[in-house]
C-alpha cells in the first residue's frame, strides 16, 4: 500500500471515530439542555453537531486529497485539504455568530441546574479530550494540517463545556446570568478557533512561504553535504503541512552531468530524510564559477553573458568543419563542453587505436592550433581513447 493511500486510511479512521462520538454528546447535550432550559448547555450540543458537519467535510476530503498527482493535478490534491479547512473555518464562524445572537436574545432566567446536565456536561470534556489526543497524534504522524485542525475543534469542545460548566454551578448558586455568560465564552471560542484557522490555510492557499526557522535548517542541511556548496535560492510552497521545495545548489566546474545529478538526488534525499515535511525537492545545480552569474539572473531580464557562447549544435558543425582533415580518427559527437567563467573550454574524443604515438602527439599539436585561433574557445586538450572504452 503507497504511502498516500495509508495516511487516507487513518485519516478516515480517525475522522470516523471522531464523528460517532460527536454525534452522540451533541444529541446528548441538547436533549439536557432542552429540558434543564439552558442556553449554555443547547448551544454546547449545537457545538458538538457542528464538529459532525466538519467531520464530514474531513472525511470527503480525505478521501480525495491524499491521492497521487495526476494530469490535471501535477502537484497532487492537498490543496483540497487547505480549502477544506478554510470553509471549516468559515463554518465554525458562523456556529459562533449563531451560538452568541440566541445567548443574547433569549431569556436564561429560567435555566435549571440538572445531574444528567451535567452528567452530559462532564462526559463530553472526558471523551473530547481524549478525541483531541488522538486525532492530534495522527495528524502529525501524516503531517496534515486538516486533521490537526480538527483535533483542535474538539479540544474547543472540551473547553467551551468546561465553561458551560461553570455555567451551571453559577445556576446551582443562583446566578441566572451565569448561564448567558458561559454560552458568549462559547461563542467567543470558537469565533477565535475559526478566525486562526482561517487565516494560517489562506496563507498558504496564496503560498505564503514556511518557517523561516525550518528553512534555515534545510539550508544547513543541504551545507553539510561535501561537494554542494552554497545552497541558495531557496522557495517553498506548503500544501496541506507538507512543503514543496525549489533551490539551486553549486557543485564543484568540471562535475559530469551526471555527478551533477547524482549530487542533486543527494541533497533531495538527505532533506526529505531529515525533514519528513518535505514531500519533494526540486534541484537546480549551478557550478561553482556562476555565483555572478545567478546575481546577474536576478538583476535584469537581458540576456546573461554565458548564454552568448554559441550551443552544442553550433560548435559541433563547427568543429566538424575545422578539423574535416582529422575525421577518421575524432569523435566529434562525443566531444567535452565546459562553459566555464563566462568562456568555453572542449575536450576533443579521439580514438588511440587509429594512430601511433608519434602520430597522436603530432595530430594534438595540429588540433590544437586550429582551435586555439577558435574566438570562443578559451581552453581545449586532445583526449586519447581506446575505442573499446569509447566515451
Amino acid at each position: 500500500m503507497s504511502k498516500l493511500l495509508q495516511e487516507q486510511k487513518i485519516a478516515k479512521k480517525v475522522t470516523l471515530v471522531g464523528a460517532v462520538w460527536d454525534a452522540l454528546l451533541g444529541l446528548a447535550k441538547i436533549i439536557a439542555g432542552h429540558f434543564s432550559q439552558s442556553q449554555a448547555l443547547l448551544a454546547d450540543g449545537i457545538h458538538s453537531l457542528s464538529d459532525l458537519v466538519t467531520d464530514v467535510f474531513v472525511y470527503v476530503t480525505s478521501a480525495n486529497a491524499r491521492r497521487g498527482p495526476d494530469e490535471n493535478h501535477p502537484y497532487g490534491h492537498l490543496r483540497f485539504e487547505t480549502l477544506t479547512t478554510v470553509l471549516l473555518g468559515f463554518v465554525l464562524m458562523l456556529v459562533a455568530i449563531g451560538i452568541a445572537l440566541d445567548a443574547i436574545t433569549n431569556n436564561s432566567q429560567n435555566a435549571q441546574f440538572t445531574w444528567y446536565g451535567l452528567a452530559a456536561i462532564l462526559l463530553t470534556i472526558v471523551v473530547k479530550e481524549a478525541i483531541f489526543h488522538y486525532t492530534k497524534h495522527a495528524g502529525e504522524q501524516i503531517q496534515s494540517k486538516m486533521l490537526v485542525a480538527n483535533a483542535w475543534h474538539s479540544r474547543s469542545d472540551a473547553l467551551s463545556s468546561v465553561a458551560v460548566l461553570a455555567g451551571l454551578v453559577g445556576i446551582y448558586l443562583g446566578l441566572p446570568w451565569a448561564d448567558m455568560a458561559a454560552s458568549i465564552f462559547v461563542a467567543l471560542l470558537i469565533g477565535k478557533m475559526a478566525i486562526g484557522m482561517i487565516w494560517e490555510n489562506l496563507a498558504e492557499l496564496v503560498d505564503t512561504a514556511p518557517d523561516p526557522k525550518l528553512m534555515a535548517q534545510i539550508k544547513e542541511t543541504a551545507n553539510g553535504l561535501k561537494n554542494v556548496m552554497a545552497p541558495h535560492d531557496m522557495r517553498a510552497r506548503s500544501m496541506a503541512g507538507k512543503i514543496y521545495l525549489d533551490m539551486h545548489i553549486h557543485v564543484p566546474s568540471h562535475a559530469t552531468v551526471s555527478e551533477g545529478h547524482y549530487l542533486g538526488d543527494l541533497v533531495a534525499y538527505t532533506i526529505k530524510q531529515a525533514h519528513p515535511q518535505v514531500a519533494d525537492v526540486m534541484v537546480h545545480v549551478d557550478t561553482d564559477d556562476t555565483i555572478q552569474t545567478d546575481s546577474f539572473r536576478k538583476e535584469t531580464t537581458g540576456k546573461p553573458s554565458h548564454l552568448k557562447l554559441p550551443s552544442r549544435q553550433q560548435i559541433l558543425a563547427d568543429l566538424g568543419y575545422l578539423l574535416r582533415e582529422h575525421k577518421t580518427y575524432l569523435d566529434i559527437d562525443n566531444t567535452r563542453l565546459h562553459y566555464l567563467n563566462k568562456q568555453l573550454d572542449i575536450e576533443i574524443i579521439a580514438l588511440a587505436d587509429k594512430l601511433t604515438s608519434e602520430q597522436q602527439a603530432a595530430a594534438s599539436q595540429q588540433i590544437l592550433f586550429i582551435l586555439s585561433n577558435t574566438s570562443y574557445i578559451q581552453y581545449a586538450s586532445v583526449h586519447w581513447i581506446y575505442s573499446s572504452k569509447k566515451a
